[in-house]
């Protein structure tokens, strides 16, 4: 039998260098789209961020204005206000990034609220929430912390 020569093609190697191009334009796509990742997970929470820039600018300033011990109720008064002015902000904050306060008033729900002890309470049906031991969130419907209650027996 003769030694078989494989004489190489002009299409071959048409073939062969269009694949490897291929193969090179896959890569540099790969690295392309995990720089873009990369990139975009860095600056992911820039909106969130920027929401509390106000409330945390807000807090700094109150927190410059404490009223000193031996201040008048009045002094105090203004200053509470501009407490909870700080917390209203923060709640917006968190409303605008769809994060809400899961309602943890009448009946106990397994599936928004972790019963963290039961107690005697007069006029209050078993299974009723009694209090909040630690408030709990959602963020865009779905739960993320469940609020933590003390029910009734």
């Amino acid at each position: 039998m003769d030694d078989l020569t494989i004489e190489p093609c002009a299409k071959c190697d048409e073939y062969l260098s269009g694949w490897k191009r291929a193969q090179a334009d896959y890569q540099n796509l790969k690295k392309d789209t995990e720089r873009e990742k990369s990139e975009y997970a860095k600056y992911a929470n820039e909106r969130l961020l920027s929401d509390l820039l106000p409330a945390l600018d807000q807090f700094a300033l109150a927190l410059q204005h404490i009223p000193s011990e031996d201040a008048d109720q009045k002094s105090w008064n203004n200053w509470l206000t501009g407490i909870k002015a700080v917390q209203s902000l923060w709640e917006q904050a968190a409303k605008a990034q769809g994060l809400e306060r899961i309602d943890a008033s009448g009946v106990f729900d397994p599936q928004k609220h972790e019963a963290v002890g039961s107690e005697e309470a007069e006029g209050k049906e078993s299974g009723s929430i009694i209090r909040v031991m630690q408030e709990g969130w959602s963020l865009n419907g779905k739960i993320i912390r469940p609020a933590k209650v003390i029910i009734a027996k």
